[in-house]
């Protein structure tokens, strides 16, 4: 029954508060707006742009979404809608394959106002660009110093954003124009897609951390790591030299987004562009992501057109600028498309059942200590008056001006808002206080409850119950069978030494005499020499 119980590894929860175990997560911000009214017409460099046609991203997300829509027709002689709503998010996709080869998209001197952590001022130079596969660019806060002094005091920022974005039906009904907040820990590839916490335009955001801990002991019913191994994924695969990658901390969601990605590299030969692409499973993949296109497609302009009343298609410009029909080139290059068309549809039957039937993630494993972090929000509307709070906006814009003025940086973005501070202020402007709600850290420790201690205790015990021995008697009897063994292997082994083979006969002796034998002298028993042993 001992053995039973101990074999059987039962555990123990502790619950303890601590307050030497709270340290500030790394915070990362996106921005659900992703393409910048102000940067998305410049011209994106290319090989196969048509010289003096520049251009832009928010041209080809109009353009690349039309494309796509065509694709997606089992009949390409339908007529088409203007806007194709259902492929927009087809066509921001895509726009990965070039999003980061020009400035498009803001950065975070432009969007970073007012910046101050633990009642330290701090500036956008404490942020890091994070490439995310579906907002684009984003920015990590990972202060050095990741202790506060005390509750209530975090990160307060005044971030600024004037961007659009483009839509499905969908995803226009869920949108909140703003920041979208993911709080992880320091080194983690953040997830987000996963839980997050909104910081609304034309609104103060409090959010209040409250951090927990679980550390758990391995066992069969729970495996679990010390740490994982770290992750590599392709960050930005736009530049014309090549992908470029990034290592993080492993987590268990690696592992997650790994078996969705095998799913995808199986089924289809390419990888889900909305996720992220672990790097070896990358350069396995031809091509790399589902929504690679020609890059051609991406620098023609695609036009609406109605003939008629009741028939309306689109056109595409060629090389030498003159339109001619869509269908017409998707037919002319089937050859190049018709992989195109295959990895869309098989690309949407696997999105269809991960998101339906989930994925099985058992056999990933897990660290023993987690760390996790829960945020409560409350919003209040701001400004509360545009008249004031805008002049001090443009205070701060045009301080930051100045900065990225001697930086040498694209100011395009902060002349726009010092110039228009009350209506940009009023839409296009938002405040993010998050701060921990006290440094208490919740934990929950788990320890063996029956360690092998007891288990020889509880056994010495029955042992002088009942027969009056001890853990100490049995260390005797265990020590006499050790000697006793011991012993005998040494007598084994005395006996092996002291066998002798027989001497050989004298006959043997005689024909086995060297050369030069004196054969005139007799041989006695006095001078016949030593006979010869073998062992």
């Amino acid at each position: 029954m001992l053995v039973q119980q101990y074999t059987s590894y039962p555990v123990s929860t502790e619950l303890e508060a601590r307050t030497d175990f709270f340290e500030f997560p790394d915070v990362t911000i996106c921005s659900t707006n992703y393409l910048s009214v102000t940067y998305g017409y410049d011209p994106v460099p290319s090989p196969v742009a048509v010289p003096g046609r520049a251009r832009g991203l928010v041209d080809m997300i109009y353009d690349v979404s039309r494309f796509f829509h065509l694709l997606n027709q089992t009949d390409m002689n339908a007529s088409v809608p203007v806007n194709p709503y259902s492929s927009y998010r087809h066509g921001k996709l895509a726009l990965n394959k070039i999003a980061y080869r020009s400035k498009q998209l803001p950065d975070p001197y432009e969007i970073v106002l007012l910046c101050r952590f633990n009642s330290i001022p701090c500036s956008y130079l404490n942020f890091t660009i994070y490439k995310d596969d579906e907002l684009f660019k984003c920015m990590t806060f990972a202060p050095l110093n990741n202790t506060v002094a005390g509750p209530g005091n975090g990160l307060y920022l005044l971030m600024y954003t004037y961007s659009s974005s483009f839509f499905t039906d969908e995803e226009e009904i869920d949108d909140i124009p703003g920041m979208k907040v993911v709080l992880h820990p320091r080194g983690v590839k953040p997830n987000m897609n996963g839980p997050h916490v909104m910081s609304p335009l034309k609104y103060k955001t409090e959010a209040v951390i409250d951090t927990s801990i679980q550390e758990k002991v391995d066992r069969s019913s729970y495996r679990c790591l010390e740490s994982l191994p770290n992750a590599t994924y392709i960050t930005d695969y736009s530049q014309l030299t090549g992908p470029e990658n990034e290592t993080f901390r492993g987590s268990t969601e690696d592992c997650r987004v790994r078996i969705m990605q095998q799913e995808y590299l199986d089924t289809c030969g390419c990888l889900a562009t909305h996720l992220p692409k672990p790097a070896d499973l990358y350069y396995m993949a031809q091509p790399g992501v589902c929504h690679d296109i020609n890059e051609h497609v991406l620098f023609r302009d695609i036009f609406y057109r109605r003939p008629t009343s009741s028939y309306t298609y689109y056109t595409i410009r060629n090389d030498s600028w003159y339109k001619y029909p869509l269908m017409d080139y998707v037919a002319t290059n089937y050859d190049m498309y018709n992989g195109t068309i295959a990895r869309l549809d098989c690309y949407q039957r696997v999105l269809d059942r991960q998101n339906r039937e989930g994925v099985d993630t058992h056999g990933c494993p897990v660290l023993c200590r987690v760390k996790s972090h829960e945020v409560m929000p409350r919003y209040y509307h701001w400004p509360n008056s545009v008249k004031y709070s805008g002049k001090a906006v443009s205070n701060l814009a045009t301080e930051a001006l100045n900065e990225a003025k001697a930086r040498g940086l694209d100011v395009r973005g902060l002349k726009d808002l010092v110039s228009n501070y009350e209506s940009r202020v009023k839409y296009y402007a938002g405040v993010l206080d998050l701060y921990p709600r006290d440094l208490i850290v919740q934990m929950s420790i788990e320890s063996w409850a029956y360690p092998l201690r007891n288990f020889f205790s509880d056994l010495g015990g029955i042992l002088g119950l009942w027969i009056g021995a001890s853990i100490v008697t049995l260390v005797e009897i265990l020590e006499l069978a050790m000697y006793g063994a011991l012993l005998v292997h040494k007598k084994l082994a005395d006996r092996k030494r002291n066998q002798v083979i027989v001497i050989k006969p004298q006959e043997q002796q005689q024909e086995e005499k060297p050369p030069g034998y004196n054969h005139s002298e007799l041989e006695t028993d006095q001078q016949m020499p030593e006979p010869k042993v073998e062992l």
